[in-house]
């Protein structure tokens, strides 16, 4: 990674994202000689009264669940040489991602998709938000 291509954050929480688009952002970061920050977020809609340790648990467990998730996704795309990691964060969503994005300066937000009906508009306001608040661009990866 270097100062002319930031890494990029591929972000996803609570049902959004499929296999398809981690492949495609996969393609992006290699297409742009970028490295990937794969951040999984345990909403606080859906994670937000579970237990301090076990939400320790479900952010372990995830966290092996992605890195098998990112070799697989490597092996079938032939990528093996785009550098990937993986976040687990918990909590709000759009904090969470202001978070990361300004500890690890200006990068391109990919949101996964397709996201779940129910959410649409959430998502739309939180894309909006982002948009208007990070210096990148955010995109929504929905193949």
């Amino acid at each position: 990674m270097s100062e002319k291509h930031p890494e990029l954050v591929y972000v996803s929480w609570g049902g959004t994202g499929r296999a398809a688009a981690l492949r495609d952002a996969m393609n992006t970061a290699s297409d742009t000689e970028r490295s990937l920050l794969y951040l999984a977020i345990l909403d606080d809609g859906t994670f937000g009264d579970v237990e301090e340790v076990m939400l320790g648990l479900a952010k372990d467990e995830l966290s092996w669940l992605l890195d098998a998730q990112l070799e697989l996704t490597k092996r079938q795309t032939g990528l093996q040489d785009v550098p990937v990691r993986v976040v687990v964060r918990s909590g709000d969503v759009a904090d969470e991602i202001f978070d990361v994005v300004d500890a690890m300066g200006a990068a391109e937000v990919l949101i996964g998709g397709p996201i779940p009906e129910p959410a649409g508009d959430a998502v739309e306001a939180l894309m909006a938000l982002l948009n208007q608040k990070l210096d990148g661009p955010v995109r929504l990866l929905s193949p």
